[in-house]
């Protein structure tokens, strides 16, 4: 799992006791799960693919339901939003159902501890799941680097360093990791550097490294090469000086890999950015055009082209 940020779509509290989940659950969905579940070798992959499907639908009718609500159609907005929270529901009842035919299947505690920590807002219960996993089967390198994030978020960090390290040692090339590891020293310097007895340029070399790692192992991702090329500009905020001509080939790539105008616009602006902070002021006002082809109103495109349009000052002294 890619460092989580906690979904909007929450179970109302009172659909989660027993009684309720029991009976949520339709006797044919359970003689369905029962058959993804036969083969107990293959019911991990069978489930998870059940259960992504399920999800996929509790999005389609929340974001239904948001669209509604905002139309005025209360109602149908609020049974958009309960067909959603029912596809959550047959989610997790499956998994329950899963882990009582396989106490011991280590891969289904840690997906039902990631639906319960992300959908339900269960995180205790997300992260015992975790642990439960990591003691069947210490080598479940998903496991290790969902324990590690919620650590470190929750100010573990010498033991949820220890977590993404182990996932990384098993998985080194999981892009999910290596954008983990990045994220978490580079939102968390002050801290990882204590602990890793690094300086800021060990740190910055280290997280630079596990971003471009992460976009290597997934070339197609956009996300992946976005993040990447924006990790330059963090440099600048822990005080090292960043390989501008690095970072410019960067946004050069992510913008072979943009999906519309928006991140078309954005890859070339940025990389203008770059090129102004690399003293490269032709290069920068080039971009700064090719942005404002896509965006011909923008006022942040015309401002860096501006001052990039400026001659320095020269510096003073003898």
């Amino acid at each position: 799992m890619r460092n989580w940020l906690m979904c909007l779509l929450i179970l109302p509290a009172a659909l989660l006791c027993p009684a309720l989940r029991a009976a949520a659950q339709p006797e044919p969905e359970k003689a369905r799960v029962g058959r993804l579940l036969a083969d107990g070798v293959t019911a991990g992959d069978k489930l998870r693919a059940y259960d992504r499907l399920h999800q996929k639908l509790a999005d389609i009718h929340a974001r239904r339901g948001e669209a509604l609500a905002k139309q005025g159609s209360q109602e149908e907005g609020k049974k958009e939003l309960q067909r959603a929270n029912g596809e959550l529901l047959l989610s997790r009842q499956a998994y329950e159902l899963a882990l009582q035919r396989y106490p011991d299947h280590a891969l289904l505690h840690n997906y039902y501890g990631e639906i319960l920590f992300d959908r339900f807002d269960e995180q205790e219960a997300g992260v015992g799941e975790w642990k439960k996993a990591i003691k069947l089967d210490g080598k479940l390198g998903r496991a290790h680097n969902n324990l590690g994030v919620f650590l470190c978020h929750a100010g573990g960090y010498a033991e949820g360093l220890a977590s993404l390290d182990k996932a990384v040692l098993l998985e080194p090339e999981n892009p999910d990791y290596q954008y983990n590891i990045a994220q978490i020293y580079l939102a968390h310097w002050p801290q990882v550097m204590e602990i890793r007895k690094w300086t800021a340029g060990d740190l910055f070399k280290a997280a630079m490294t596990a971003s471009e790692t992460a976009s290597r192992c997934a070339p197609d991702d956009f996300e992946l090469a976005a993040d990447y090329a924006r990790n330059f500009f963090v440099g600048e905020e822990i005080g090292i000086a960043p390989d501008w001509d690095r970072a410019a080939k960067a946004w050069q790539r992510v913008r072979q890999l943009v999906r519309n105008d928006d991140e078309k616009f954005n890859a070339w602006l940025n990389e203008g950015r770059v090129w102004y902070k690399a003293n490269k002021a032709g290069r920068a006002v080039k971009c700064c055009d090719e942005a404002l082809k896509v965006r011909p109103q923008s006022m942040v495109a015309e401002e860096l082209k501006n001052m990039a349009r400026e001659p320095k000052r020269p510096k003073s002294g003898k």
